[in-house]
């Protein structure tokens, strides 16, 4: 009775605390190697929510996946917190563990060798800067583990380890994550309500450009397990594991417009990594799988069987081409529409049982809709432009075919002291190309939008800015700029870090000075969307199908249409999109209420029953 009460109490408090778990009981083994999910941690292990399970921030992990904890909330913020001299960042805890007993009910007791392991690694990745993931914690920063107990209602730290770069790490450890193995052998912690945590100490650089700093202080968790059994000398585990996501099948792009796909854009072969970390040498198979958004397989490889041998020991990753470099002899047939395939690839041990079967399985989702995408959609760090009035930084793209570009979707990363009551805009720019020996370099401005406020409201969430009016480009090269308006405004721009996209990315300090290459690794995190479904509305009213009056209008706008009108938004001169409310009081005629609108130039936009989409500029008085 008493320990059911207590379990309630328990659940009680951390309602309160918004500290909620999923989980109603918790036994060992407790195991988490955050390879087959992403985002929050799982939440019938842990508790917390603004730690990030990814697959992108981590630099050669024994396990694909890592939780990672920094400096930002889930919606991207820095937190309030933050400063020079130090505070507390991301706690990783976990939900109350059994070490009373197993699920069996068997005792459990400081004689059954219970011990906890994780693999943990700096923030920052290994080699040149311009090529690191992420962002390395400075020397006078912490990752801290504590146990709790449950009699003395304390938290015990039980270790530690300071701020260093990867390369660091490697030098003294021959690898790129530590192994870090800790017995729990006081009497203290082996009740119903044990629990433990991993708490980030940082600080921001002492850099008097602190809106300069972004997420930072990052590290890399990994294959937390804990079970009974164990000892000093258990440092590995039989288990056959991919070791870096899966890429697309294209050889630049992440996602294409499906119109402008073509069998040249493939891979001629793929790239995995995968490990074996057992203690001897295992026989591994490997094999990807191609299928269509109904689950049709349409293509398959088999590599066949292959040895791999102990990466803790060696550390070696499989060599074998067959895994490693299978070859793609494959190419979509797209029917001309858009559509999406997942390649599927598994690795597992030959003989035996691999003892997590989790991190077999890697998947990649190839888009083909209406945008072009570098990026993958996890920022791993910032790329700011020059703060120099007149300063452009731009991307290029290729189309094989005459396309409309309607919308750019941009993600800001959030900085410090972001919140400024300065606006810092800019200027959406849209670039013809030039040929200059071997590369394409942005050439002439064909379409520039009024000013525009970066915009970010959620972590990894891009903001759509729609053009004031449908841009009709040709086959051939185009770049996206970005402009500084103000001297002095720092814009950050999203930057993907694991794909890269420099040769492609360009920037000019000023109007007159001569564009410059990115030499750092990453890719913008930029897409141009095109409407394979829209028309502007200018080129229609000559055919009488829409009709907006008044136009400029103060409280109301009329639109007449002989398409029944199916959705209505409207776009802020601030580049804001919004969805709007609309009446129909007469057969084809729809009336949209303006009044609470501020003055100035409008896009509407308006989406048929057929799905075409018309889109005009309106000025509100």
């Amino acid at each position: 009775m008493i320990r059911k009460i207590r379990n309630i109490f328990i659940v009680i408090c951390l309602a309160l605390c918004g500290l909620h778990s999923e989980a109603q009981e918790v036994y060992l083994p407790f195991l988490d190697d955050f390879s087959s999910y992403s985002g929050e941690p799982r939440r019938d292990l842990w508790i917390g929510e603004n730690c990030f399970v990814n697959h992108n921030y981590q630099y050669l992990p024994p396990s694909v996946g890592v939780v990672t904890l920094d400096v930002i909330d889930k919606n991207g913020n820095l937190y309030p917190s933050a400063n020079t001299l130090g505070f507390v960042g991301d706690t990783l805890c976990s939900a109350f563990i059994h070490l009373d007993c197993l699920a069996s009910q068997t005792p459990l007791q400081v004689k059954d060798s219970v011990y906890m392991s994780f693999f943990v690694q700096p923030g920052g990745g290994a080699g040149n800067m311009w090529e690191r993931i992420g962002s390395q914690p400075s020397s006078k920063d912490s990752l801290v583990l504590q146990f709790f107990s449950a009699t003395e209602n304390t938290w015990n730290t039980v270790w530690s380890m300071r701020g260093e770069s990867v390369d660091s790490l490697y030098a003294k450890d021959s690898n790129y994550f530590r192994y870090v193995l800790i017995p729990i052998n006081e009497e203290k912690y082996f009740n119903a309500y044990f629990q433990f945590r991993f708490l980030n100490y940082a600080s921001l650089d002492a850099n008097p450009q602190t809106d300069y700093v972004i997420n930072c202080d990052q590290w890399n968790i990994d294959y937390v397990y804990i079970d009974y059994n164990r000892s000093l000398a258990d440092s590995s585990f039989r288990d056959i594991a991919f070791v870096n996501p899966a890429q697309s099948l294209l050889k630049d792009y992440v996602a294409v417009p499906y119109k402008q796909y073509r069998p040249s854009m493939m891979k001629d072969s793929l790239t995995t990594t995968i490990a074996n970390l057992y203690s001897s040498p295992l026989s591994s198979t490997y094999k990807y799988h191609i299928y269509d958004k109904n689950q049709n397989e349409i293509y398959f490889y088999d590599g066949g069987f292959e040895n791999i041998n102990p990466l803790l020991l060696t550390h070696e990753f499989q060599t074998s081409e067959n895994h490693i470099k299978p070859p793609l002899q494959f190419a979509f047939d797209l029917m001309n529409q858009e559509t999406e395939y997942e390649i599927v690839h598994i690795a597992t041990e030959g003989v035996g049982q691999d003892n997590l079967q989790s991190n077999d399985t890697i998947r990649f989702k190839q888009i083909f809709s209406n945008y072009f995408a570098y990026d993958d959609g996890t920022s791993e760090g910032g790329f700011g432009i020059n703060p120099l009035k007149g300063s452009n930084l731009a991307l290029g793209f290729s189309l094989n075919q005459e396309d409309t570009l309607n919308a750019v979707d941009i993600y800001f990363n959030k900085t410090y002291n972001q919140d400024s009551t300065d606006k810092k805009y800019f200027f959406l720019c849209v670039w013809n190309a030039i040929e200059q020996g071997d590369i394409s370099l942005p050439n002439n401005i064909i379409y520039k939008s009024e000013r525009l406020l970066p915009h970010s409201d959620s972590l990894n969430k891009f903001t759509r800015y729609y053009l004031s009016e449908p841009l009709i480009l040709t086959e051939g090269d185009f770049f996206v700029s970005l402009e500084i308006k103000n001297k002095g405004d720092y814009i950050n721009i999203g930057f993907d870090r694991n794909n890269n996209a420099s040769s492609h990315t360009f920037s000019k300090l000023a109007n007159g000075t001569e564009w410059e290459q990115a030499f750092v690794v990453g890719a913008l995190m930029i897409r141009p969307y095109f409407g394979y479904k829209s028309v502007g509305l200018d080129n229609v009213l000559s055919s009488e199908v829409i009709r907006i009056y008044p136009n400029p209008a103060k409280d109301i706008i009329y639109i007449d249409s002989k398409q029944t009108i199916k959705e209505i938004y409207l776009t802020s001169p601030l580049g804001i999109r919004e969805k709007m409310n609309f009446t129909s009081f007469n057969q084809g005629v729809y009336s949209l209420n303006i009044s609470n609108k501020k003055s100035g130039m409008y896009l509407l936009s308006i989406e048929d029953e057929k799905g075409n989409i018309y889109s005009k500029q309106i000025i509100k008085h």
